[in-house]
C-alpha cells in the first residue's frame, strides 16, 4: 500500500457509489475520490441512491489553499570552494 492511502485517515470516509452518483461527486469537485480496492468484483448497494449497485470509494474533502499565502522555498546551500 502506498503512502498516499494512509495520509489523513481521520477525514476519509468509505462509501459505495454507483456510476451515476460517482459522476455527481466528480462534477461537484469538492471531494477527492479513490477506489478502496481495485480488484473488488462484487458490487454493493449505493450509499446515496440506495437503488443501484457500485464499488467502494474513499471520499476525502478537497483541501483549498489560500492563493494569497506564499510558500517558503528551501534552498540547499552549495559549498563552492
Amino acid at each position: 500500500m502506498s503512502r498516499s492511502y494512509t495520509r489523513n485517515l481521520n477525514t476519509v470516509s468509505l462509501i459505495t457509489l454507483c456510476p451515476v452518483c460517482l459522476h455527481s461527486f466528480q462534477d461537484a469537485r469538492r471531494t477527492t475520490l479513490r477506489r478502496a480496492d481495485l480488484r473488488q468484483q462484487t458490487k454493493d448497494v449505493c450509499t446515496y441512491c440506495q437503488t443501484r449497485y457500485g464499488f467502494d470509494y474513499y471520499a476525502q474533502p478537497m483541501v483549498h489553499r489560500d492563493p494569497n499565502r506564499r510558500e517558503a522555498k528551501a534552498y540547499a546551500a552549495t559549498a563552492e570552494d
